[in-house]
């Protein structure tokens, strides 16, 4: 028995020792009477007297941790820990865990994790509460704070109404030093901005289709608040602090000078490579699968005899099946071709410019662009795994990211937008017009 328990102790104390990573980006003025750590500091007011649970102590821990501490992220960003509920956070207050990391304590993991130390006076109110028996003032017991029935919609500027309703549901991941950030910064008001006028923050907060359901983890924002953004985004996503809105960017014109009979290396077989196996985890420069990277035309080119599709192993193995691997679709016949032909014209590293602009039906033009450039992330099997959960292998998948923007916003590499394909070239100015004239003609499954 004491062997036994010499044995789990210490798993037990590394299972319960666990990161509580949520981030803090909000400091307050820090209370000197707190003598429990060192805390940070800050420039807001801060009421060490109040420390109620619905009214303190549950909105630091919605807006600070929740986001990774969620029911729906816990197992993926917070360790297994779910701080969501008061019932949920108690275990993890009584055993001492809670307070002892974002206490800095010895012995426990600073928390929150790569972020800024609650300041002293959060740290004096969590203290108190505890203290206090750390009670739930709340009739339901949920960790959903009471919701305010006062909301002026007719005042939705942005110094007084939208940066703060940032910095309270979005900033605390949506920073620049967030690793949790997901790309997207919403610290500025230039990127604010950004993602306003191209509808990814209004859809990600109104959970529409196509779009990440934000704040994540936590209840949509209130119907009063919703209302806000959407009278400041109609009215430019202005600052009143002063800041104009950014220029598009304008896409230049097309030169001319393809040939129908050749496959170009940087126009189709780059990026079917790129999109179908030198992606992260595969055979990119970090990750190097079996020995194999495939991210530039002379890594690609050690598995090409070049004028013999038949004796290059890069041909051979699609051909068969035995590549991609996993949940990447295998090669259709028609990319088989493509490869195929590639190499016996000479495995070139060669490129055009050319396409016809006046052909941009969804069968003729769009589809076979996605097919090459994206879909080996963005099918049915892999878009979980590899595009971000992110389906373009159907028209009706296509047309949801269509006409939100996000489709022509990511190939065009619009400011707020995942340049796409992923770390890869630009696709080819007359693709994209292709596209967006498809776009702009109703996104019709023509």
């Amino acid at each position: 028995m004491n062997k036994l328990l010499s044995r789990a102790i210490p798993i037990f104390m590394v299972t319960i020792i666990v990161a509580i990573s949520c981030v803090h980006e909000i400091p307050f003025t820090p209370d000197t009477g707190n003598t429990g750590g060192t805390g940070g500091t800050g420039s807001s007011t801060c009421d060490t007297t109040a420390f109620n649970y619905s009214t303190v102590i549950n909105p630091l821990i919605q807006s600070f941790c929740v986001s990774c501490h969620g029911a729906t992220t816990a197992s993926t960003s917070g360790a297994g820990i779910d701080l969501s509920t008061y019932s949920k956070l108690m275990p993890y207050v009584t055993s001492g865990r809670f307070f002892g990391s974002i206490n800095h304590s010895a012995g426990y993991s600073a928390m929150p994790k790569g972020g800024t130390q609650f300041s002293i006076c959060e740290l004096t109110q969590v203290k108190k509460w505890i203290a206090g028996g750390a009670k739930n003032d709340t009739a339901t017991g949920t960790s959903t704070p009471p919701v305010s029935t006062v909301c002026d919609t007719t005042n939705f500027l942005y110094s007084t109404t939208i940066a703060p309703l940032l910095q309270t549901n979005c900033i605390t991941c949506h920073s620049a030093g967030n690793p949790n950030n997901g790309g997207i910064d919403l610290s500025t008001f230039a990127n604010a901005q950004a993602y306003a006028l191209n509808g990814r923050l209004y859809g990600s907060i109104t959970h529409a289709a196509g779009y990440s359901a934000m704040p994540k983890g936590m209840s949509q924002l209130s119907a009063c608040n919703i209302t806000q953004f959407k009278k400041w985004i109609a009215a430019g996503a202005l600052n009143d602090l002063g800041g104009g809105t950014p220029t598009p960017p304008t896409t230049p014109a097309p030169t001319s000078n393809c040939s129908p009979d050749t496959v170009y290396f940087q126009n189709t077989i780059a990026p079917l490579i790129g999109s179908t196996c030198s992606m992260s985890g595969c055979h990119d420069a970090i990750t190097k699968a079996s020995g194999v990277t495939l991210v530039t035309y002379a890594n690609i080119l050690k598995y090409v005899k070049a004028g013999n599709a038949a004796g290059s192993s890069l041909y051979t193995i699609t051909k068969s099946g035995s590549m991609p691997r996993g949940a990447i679709p295998k090669y259709t016949a028609v990319q088989l071709a493509q490869v195929q032909t590639w190499i016996n014209q000479g495995a070139k590293n060669n490129v055009c410019s050319s396409c016809d602009t006046t052909t941009y039906t969804y069968a003729k033009a769009v589809a076979p662009l996605l097919t090459t450039n994206c879909v080996g992330c963005h099918s049915t099997a892999s878009a979980a795994s590899s595009g971000g959960g992110i389906d373009l292998s159907t028209y009706a998948q296509v047309k949801v990211y269509a006409t939100n923007g996000r489709l022509y916003g990511s190939i065009a590499h619009t400011a707020g937008y995942s340049a796409m394909p992923k770390n890869l070239a630009q696709m080819p100015a007359c693709q994209i017009i292709q596209i967006k004239k498809w776009i702009d003609a109703g996104s019709l499954n023509n």
